[in-house]
């Protein structure tokens, strides 16, 4: 990964919406079939544009023994100067479980378009639209879930404020408010006062709307958060080691949440691989919640379908502040 070079004046705002790109090649997503454990999987790289007209690159894993039967697909979602390569980290613990994968570089990052990232404003659009392309290009895929990384999974939390199909998130080391987390790295890190940096903040925050066409005082993860539906069911996982990204803003999120949840803290810290009674314990928690869930709608689809007899149900079918994100999983590096 190559760091970008910022002018004197860039230096306060720009490294926290253009941080280093990954920089990858495709064979560094592997083979396009593989063997993970006993399950044979085959993954299908492809292109869509989102809504602002950039093209996005996308990876889709899926056991090759239930590509034609219906199944669940959970959405990754990357750091903020990560890629789809980050993806490889969860295949083993679900493709043997029949879930489907699919990776995809958000735009600004990795081989996707984009000029900046705006740590989950506009990434969760993406997730939209690759929701709706799965939907219509996919369809043995049913439920379709999110299971996101530091502004990946802020980025599930927002895309699930947008479309509340979404009813499985897993979200690693969210952060609560990113003005909220920026002061506190700014004290920790750099011995900035408080009064010193509400002063340059206004500068940043004027810079990057300017710049990146975005409202830093809406990544207000904390308010968000509660308009979530009730049925929707987060893990929450927060690393205890973690000094980008302390423990106190997942702990923050899952409170203040009011759907089915589950706070799982562990050794480790923001870039560190997760321990495998982690993500066991994750897929597990995602297999009975989605199970839940779709024994709940074909209970509902029943009950409309017995009670309007003429209609037929349809399915739903670096910065001084904010540090880079390295992938723990990167192969590659320019």
């Amino acid at each position: 990964m190559k760091q970008p070079e910022y002018r004197c004046t860039e230096k306060l705002w720009k490294p926290i919406v253009r941080p280093p790109r990954h920089n990858y090649r495709l064979k560094d997503m592997g083979n396009e079939i593989f063997m993970v454990h006993d399950t044979v999987v085959k993954r299908v790289d492809f292109e869509m544009a989102n809504s602002r007209g950039l093209t996005l690159q996308c990876s889709l894993f899926e056991p090759v023994r239930i590509q034609d039967k219906p199944h669940t697909c959970m959405i990754y979602l990357h750091g903020n100067s990560s890629s789809r390569v980050e993806s490889l980290t969860i295949l083993e613990y679900l493709l043997p479980q029949n879930i489907s994968v699919c990776g995809i570089d958000l735009s600004g990052s990795g081989q996707s378009q984009g000029e900046y990232i705006s740590l989950g404003f506009y990434e969760s659009r993406d997730v939209n639209d690759l929701y709706n392309y799965l939907r219509l290009n996919k369809p043995f895929i049913t439920q379709i879930g999110l299971w996101g990384r530091s502004m990946g999974s802020v980025t599930a939390i927002l895309a699930a404020s947008l479309n509340s199909n979404f009813k499985m998130l897993v979200c690693d080391s969210p952060f609560s408010n990113l003005t909220n987390l920026c002061q506190e790295l700014a004290s920790n890190n750099y011995n900035i006062p408080g009064c010193c940096f509400n002063c340059f903040w206004c500068f940043v925050k004027s810079k990057i709307r300017k710049e990146a066409k975005f409202n830093i005082d809406d990544l207000n993860i904390i308010q968000i958060i509660q308009t979530l539906q009730t049925d929707v069911a987060i893990v929450f996982l927060s690393a205890k080691g973690d000094t980008l990204i302390g423990e106190k803003h997942p702990k923050i999120l899952s409170e203040k949440f009011r759907g089915i949840k589950e706070l799982i803290q562990f050794e480790g810290t923001h870039n560190s691989k997760r321990p495998i009674d982690v993500m066991k314990g994750t897929v597990q928690f995602i297999i009975t919640q989605m199970e839940k869930y779709e024994q709940h709608s074909s209970l509902r689809d029943t009950k409309v379908s017995l009670n309007c007899k003429d209609q037929i149900p349809i399915p739903d079918i670096g910065a001084p502040l904010l540090h880079s994100e390295k992938p723990y999983i990167s192969k590659t590096e320019k």
